[in-house]
């Protein structure tokens, strides 16, 4: 029998389907953003590198957002290619692209791989201004009163803008895309397929800002913890939580799954008290496709998995099989 750490038992998590509760303008409040990113012309800077492994092209890429925040990635392609398969990698919370030894199986593989750091994150600098401030460090509480500028409204905005520079101007032309990470990337990787319909697979490994609500209440550290502290400090009372949760409905990935109609893998460890067991699996089971699978490991917490690495590896190889067919 599994260890069960401060979450459902397994036997429920497998049928946990929570209700969602999406704000009624929900749609329209995201076609608003992708409209607007879609008036925006491409910003883009590419620096191709003097990169010592043959096969692969590696850019220094800044890409700057509907803001002029500039994004700071990695662009790596197999040598010469002008047309193939693009992964989209999501970096975790405080993290970044990190160095592009990182991607290289992906490039050897024939994949395109495009990792930008988060606004804020890693180096890219966060142009946004945020009427509130907080006494609690990260990012969770930026804009936290309004869904309009809310943190990550505009990294989901930021991801809208990436993806529609990869599908006109990119020097490789998309002949699938698709999106990983873990945690805050895993998030990440969800969301975007849930916005935007010709992201292909998906695989999102114990994914964070999914079914936020219940995180709230279930998580012992990590991001989520920063709300938890902010209340104390702030608003000891919950008297604007109500505020917090209606901001938090228009971000939570939890809500755009429903969208993903695309393979899927996800990937969780019944420990993490960082991203809990059950908002992977609420994510997980209201993916709106039949051809998707959760791998669960009894005693991993919220960390680098090399047997997930593996079977992540298996999942995506298989998206590129299909497309060679």
């Amino acid at each position: 029998m599994p260890r069960q750490v401060n979450d459902l038992p397994l036997q429920e998590l497998h049928v946990y389907k929570p209700d969602l509760s999406l704000p009624h303008d929900f749609n329209s409040f995201w076609e608003k953003q992708k409209e607007m990113i879609r008036q925006k012309s491409n910003d883009v800077w590419l620096t191709w590198t003097n990169y010592p492994v043959e096969k692969v092209e590696v850019a220094d890429v800044v890409l700057r957002s509907f803001d002029e925040t500039p994004l700071h990635g990695w662009y790596i392609r197999p040598k010469g290619v002008t047309e193939g398969p693009v992964l989209i990698h999501y970096h975790g919370y405080t993290e970044g692209r990190n160095v592009p030894t990182k991607y290289l199986v992906w490039a050897l593989l024939g994949f395109t791989v495009v990792s930008f750091d988060q606004r804020g994150q890693g180096k890219s600098p966060d142009f946004a201004l945020y009427e509130n401030g907080s006494r609690i460090p990260g990012w969770m509480l930026s804009g936290i009163y309004q869904p309009e500028n809310y943190y990550y409204t505009n990294v989901y905005r930021d991801s809208l803008a990436v993806l529609k520079w990869l599908k006109e101007e990119a020097p490789v032309k998309p002949t699938k895309l698709g999106t990983f990470g873990a945690s805050q990337g895993g998030g990440l990787a969800l969301v975007s397929a849930g916005l935007d319909a010709d992201i292909s697979f998906v695989a999102a490994d114990y994914p964070f800002m999914t079914h936020i609500e219940r995180a709230l209440n279930v998580a012992l550290k990590g991001p989520y913890m920063e709300v938890v502290n902010y209340l104390k400090l702030n608003d000891p009372q919950y008297e604007q939580f109500d505020q917090m949760l209606r901001t938090f409905s228009y971000v939570d990935a939890l809500h755009f799954c429903p969208r993903i109609q695309v393979p899927l893998l996800i990937g969780i460890g019944l420990e993490d008290a960082v991203a809990p067991p059950s908002s992977a699996f609420a994510a997980f089971n209201h993916a709106n496709t039949s051809e998707k699978k959760i791998e669960v490991y009894p005693q991993f917490s919220h960390e680098f998995n090399p047997f997930q690495e593996e079977k992540r590896l298996h999942f995506i190889v298989k998206q590129l099989q299909k497309l060679n067919k």
